[in-house]
């Protein structure tokens, strides 16, 4: 029995000690932090499976906000001044800070699996598969 305690004791301490250790997330009204550009911060916010909002915020005041809809699960600051948002299908796109468009539509999975590259009007294509 006092084995039995002393079992129970020791795994309310490990319990204790697990739970104050927490990571820190920087995360707002306007969604999870992806990245901070000429002090202006960008949010990604998920809307549903299917779509999201990145949001530029200046201030704590709403500059602009871009919507995205496709298979897209989240965004990451690439390089100096520019935000790439994860796709499912190994889709990926990006966009300069500069030039925010609006809305954002990638290709849904049905839409990639009737997709013909063949009926493209390019020089490549380009496949990022793994």
């Amino acid at each position: 029995m006092k084995n039995l305690i002393m079992l129970f004791i020791a795994f309310i301490t490990l319990i204790g000690c697990g739970g104050g250790h927490q990571q820190e997330e920087n995360t707002s009204e306007w969604g999870d932090s992806i990245a901070t550009i000429n002090n202006t911060a960008y949010y990604w916010l998920q809307l549903a499976d299917d779509s999201a909002r990145i949001s530029a915020v200046r201030d704590n005041q709403l500059v602009t906000e871009c919507v995205v809809r496709g298979p897209v699960y989240g965004a990451r600051q690439y390089d100096d001044g520019e935000i790439y948002i994860l796709c499912g299908q190994n889709q990926i796109t990006w966009f300069d800070v500069r030039n925010i468009p609006s809305e954002i539509d990638l290709m849904t999975d049905e839409d990639l699996d009737n997709y013909d590259q063949s009926q493209e009007n390019a020089d490549a294509i380009i496949d990022i598969g793994m």
